[in-house]
């Protein structure tokens, strides 16, 4: 098996951002989004913190849902795995109904779970050592992750009155959602807020080195949501503190672990979402190839044969691990 250890650097930066996984941290059509599985996955690829989307059912029973005005690409029914054909609004079903007539979708019957409620995924957070940053508007949420995190966990992207309400029961970190407000714009909405808090933004055209340090400067978090490559890697050079990411490739110094390990089919597929046009395949990576040349750092730790091509000359390198894995 071909066992591969990546890192990646930025030149100059002052400190890794802390990263956290989207949704979980799900692999394609395998682990679902928003599941157990994938808080698990989050914690064995090192990721200190997972987002997590909150929604009720028709009964008020919080649950994990982000498709929750259909939930067509993200469930299943139970008895066939089939696909259900017409749109299916969480808010049109009881909890009992969607949990005796629907699983997650996923090709691995192993993982086709029921969809979790918000205190079975924070239950899963805490057994896994994994900080919950609850997407949510809902304020019965921030109290339940309060009561079961005591202030070490995020509230994120709810309405400003909300997030005031929050502050109120919780020193908990608090990011607001920004999209073209100014620096200063967005500091009179966190100094309405108080505490710790920041801003995240889906605009990678907002997080500009003037922005990311005048809200720095000034103590607040500046997080990067999900921004397309190159885009991600140069809101952290710019100054971007957090990273939501559906799969990142930085260090992450928040709690020390500074490698991700790659393994089998579907790591290679999860891995081709490195970059735009990245490929990725089952004994190789092509990577993308930027005009900053000081962006990308790759160690790799081989424990079989691998061959390595760069254009415009190809290069190639070899090696067999001896039974101590001495030899590189």
């Amino acid at each position: 098996m071909l066992v591969l250890t990546l890192q990646a650097g930025i030149a100059g930066a002052r400190q890794w951002p802390m990263v956290v996984a989207h949704r979980g941290c799900w692999l394609g059509t395998e682990v679902p989004e928003n599941s157990i599985e994938a808080v698990r996955m989050a914690a064995r690829f090192g990721y200190p913190a997972l987002e997590c989307d909150v929604h009720y059912t028709k009964d008020s029973v919080m649950v994990l849902m982000h498709d929750f005005t259909d939930m067509r690409r993200c469930i299943r029914r139970k008895t066939d795995n089939s696909r259900v054909e017409t749109p299916q609004p969480l808010s049109s079903l009881t909890f009992r109904e969607l949990r005796e007539d629907y699983v997650l979708a996923s090709d691995n019957p192993a993982f086709r779970e029921p969809v979790p409620t918000l205190e079975e995924l924070l239950l899963a957070c805490k057994e896994h050592h994994v900080m919950p940053m609850l997407h949510s508007d809902i304020y019965e949420s921030y109290e339940l992750a309060e009561r079961m995190f005591h202030g070490k966990w995020v509230a994120f992207a709810g309405s400003q009155e909300n997030l005031k309400r929050c502050r109120q029961i919780s020193d908990c970190m608090i990011l607001i959602n920004v999209n073209d407000e100014t620096a200063e714009e967005a500091m009179e909405k966190l100094r309405e807020i108080g505490g710790k808090c920041g801003v995240s933004t889906m605009n990678y055209r907002l997080e500009t080195s003037s922005f990311c340090h005048t809200l720095r400067e000034k103590g607040y978090e500046v997080q990067s949501s999900i921004f397309p490559t190159p885009h991600d890697l140069l809101s952290t050079r710019n100054g971007a503190s957090i990273v939501l990411s559906d799969f990142c490739y930085l260090p992450n110094s928040y709690k020390n672990r500074q490698k991700s390990i790659l393994s089998e089919k579907e790591r290679w597929q999860k891995a081709s979402r490195l970059t735009d046009r990245g490929r990725a395949q089952s004994m190789g990576l092509t990577c993308w190839k930027s005009s900053i040349e000081d962006i990308w750092k790759l160690n790799l730790r081989v424990e079989d044969a691998m061959c390595l091509s760069a254009k415009p000359t190809e290069q190639t390198a070899s090696g067999c691990a001896s039974s101590d894995n001495s030899r590189r």
